[in-house]
């Protein structure tokens, strides 16, 4: 299932496709890594079945979040990201869904995570905050 894409980034600022701008407040949904993975490449489906319908529920009220990963483990950024893509094939299917985060821990790994979690899901946008203080940036 291909999902039309709603949002748009521009100059790092985050659109609805009809032009007009979303502030980012409100919109962090945090989701632990240590949740979505239960052991190296075995993943917690009760969590991910849990957190589906918790967003299927966002869609009925056209509420909609950035998943906010919460880099909780200590592993690769390859374990990381594969872990992420298994969670955005669980959640496929909700529009609530904007796109996800890059935790800190990987921004050395962004280019990959980004092509890994878009291979299948174009519509999502990317969010990080680089530094401490800093402005969000979008991807």
């Amino acid at each position: 299932m291909k999902l039309e894409r709603l949002f748009e980034v521009k100059a790092s600022k985050l659109y609805k496709m009809t032009g007009e701008p979303v502030s980012l407040d409100g919109l962090a949904f945090p989701v632990k890594w240590s949740d979505v993975e239960a052991g190296e490449e075995e993943y917690n489906e009760d969590f991910l079945a849990r957190l589906r319908e918790e967003l299927k529920s966002k869609d009925d009220k056209g509420d909609f979040v950035f998943i906010e990963p919460v880099f909780d483990k200590n592993a690769s950024p390859e374990q990381f990201t594969a872990a992420m893509k298994h969670c955005a094939r669980r959640i496929k299917d909700c529009v609530s869904v904007i796109g996800f985060a890059l935790p800190v821990e990987i921004l050395k790994s962004k280019d990959f995570y980004i092509e890994e979690l878009s291979a299948k899901h174009q519509q999502y946008c990317y969010f990080c905050k680089e530094n401490v203080g800093t402005d969000v940036v979008l991807y």
